[in-house]
C-alpha cells in the first residue's frame, strides 16, 4: 500500500481491541489484518505498543524484523481508517506570540494598502475649508453606521465561544460596550437631514457588505481568525481618530463631529483597540497549521477594508445620488 502526503503519527494509539483469530488479528469487530511482510507475532507485539506513550521510533528501534516503511503504511492504514489516535502535541506556539506576528502582517499590508488610499490622503492632508467636502465626510459616516448597524452578524456568532472562558468574558463585554453605537453615529446623520427612515431605506455599498459577510463568515467558521481582525477594526493604538481630527480642522459643524467623536471616545477609553491581544493572551497554545492559516487569511482580510475605504471614495466624491435607495428599484 503506497501512502502519500500523510503525516506521520508520533505517538499512535490504538483506540479498539486486539484478538488473534487463527492465522489473521482481529481488530475489533469489523477489521482483520493478515500480516503478510513480516511475523504475525511481531505485528501483533507492535500493535499492543501502540499505546499512546510509546512513538513509534521506538517500536519501530526495538522490533528489527518491523521495517520502517512497514510500520508508516500499517499507521497510515489503521490511521485511515479510525483506528488510531495521535497523543503527541502538535507543534504549537503562544497565543501572545502569534498576535504580535500577525500585527506585523497587518502592518506591512497596510503600508501598501490602506495607508495608502486615497480617502486617508485626502482625510491626513485637509487644513482648511474644503479639503475634505462635506459629502464625502457624510459618506463616511453612512457607511460606518450601515457596518454597526449588521455588527450583530459577526459579532453575535463568537459571544458563546466554547473553547475559552476568558476569551468569552472578553468577547461579551466588548459587545456590551458596543451595543447601539449605530445610534451615535445617526445623530450626526441627522444633522445633516438624514433621518432613521432615510438610513433603512440605504443600500450599503458593495463593499461594506463584503467587508461584513466576511467577517460574518469568519466568525461563524474560523473564530482564531475573527479574533485578529479586531485590532485593526477597533484602531488599535489609536489616540485620536484621524478622520475626526480632518473634519474638525476643516470647520464642520460639531453637530456633525461631536457624535463621532463621543464614539470614538468611547472606544479609545474602553481599549477596544487592545482587544486582539487581551483575547490572544488567553489562548496558551496555538498549532503550527492554524498559524500558518491565520496568516495566510490576513492578507485579504486588510484588502478587503481597504476596498471599503475605496468604495467609500469612489462613490462619495462622484455625482450619484448620496443614498443608494431601495425604494429608487
Amino acid at each position: 500500500m503506497q501512502i502519500e502526503d500523510i503525516q506521520t503519527i508520533g505517538r499512535p494509539r490504538l483506540n479498539t481491541e486486539i484478538r488473534v483469530g487463527g492465522t489473521a488479528l482481529l481488530l475489533g469487530d469489523r477489521h482483520t489484518l493478515v500480516a503478510r511482510d513480516l511475523p504475525q507475532s511481531v505485528l501483533e507485539r507492535a500493535l499492543r505498543r501502540m499505546d499512546g506513550a510509546t512513538t513509534l521510533d521506538r517500536i519501530v528501534a526495538e522490533e528489527p524484523a518491523l521495517r520502517r516503511e512497514v510500520a508508516d503504511d500499517l499507521v497510515a492504514s489503521l490511521d485511515g481508517l479510525g483506528l488510531l489516535d495521535d497523543t503527541a502535541l502538535p507543534p504549537f506556539r503562544s497565543g501572545s506570540e502569534v498576535i504580535l506576528e500577525l500585527e506585523e502582517l497587518v502592518e506591512a499590508r497596510c503600508e501598501t494598502t490602506i495607508y495608502r488610499n486615497p480617502f486617508w490622503q485626502t482625510c491626513l492632508a485637509a487644513n482648511a475649508p474644503g479639503d475634505l467636502p462635506q459629502r464625502l465626510a457624510t459618506g463616511m459616516v453612512i457607511e460606518n453606521w450601515h457596518f454597526l448597524f449588521r455588527e450583530s452578524y459577526f459579532d453575535a456568532p463568537v459571544l458563546s465561544y466554547v473553547p475559552n472562558t476568558a476569551v468569552r468574558l472578553l468577547l461579551n463585554e466588548f459587545f456590551s460596550e458596543e451595543y447601539g453605537h449605530d445610534e451615535i453615529l445617526l445623530r450626526s446623520l441627522t444633522h445633516v437631514s438624514l433621518t432613521y427612515a432615510d438610513m433603512q431605506d440605504a443600500i450599503p455599498l458593495p463593499e461594506t457588505m463584503a467587508l461584513c459577510n466576511a467577517l460574518a463568515y469568519w466568525a461563524h467558521n474560523d473564530p482564531l481568525f475573527f479574533f485578529s481582525t479586531l485590532g485593526l477594526l477597533e484602531g488599535q493604538g489609536m489616540k485620536e481618530d484621524s478622520f475626526i481630527e480632518a473634519c474638525t480642522r476643516v470647520g464642520m459643524d460639531d453637530g456633525f463631529v461631536g457624535p463621532l467623536r463621543t464614539h470614538a471616545n468611547i472606544n479609545i477609553d474602553a481599549g477596544h483597540g487592545n482587544l486582539t491581544r487581551l483575547i490572544f493572551q488567553q489562548i496558551p497554545a496555538i498549532a503550527e497549521t492554524d498559524v500558518r492559516r491565520l496568516k495566510a487569511q490576513m492578507p485579504l482580510f486588510v484588502d478587503l477594508y481597504d476596498a471599503f475605504y475605496s468604495g467609500v471614495w469612489r462613490h462619495y466624491t462622484g455625482d450619484a445620488p448620496l443614498l443608494r435607495r431601495v425604494s429608487d428599484l
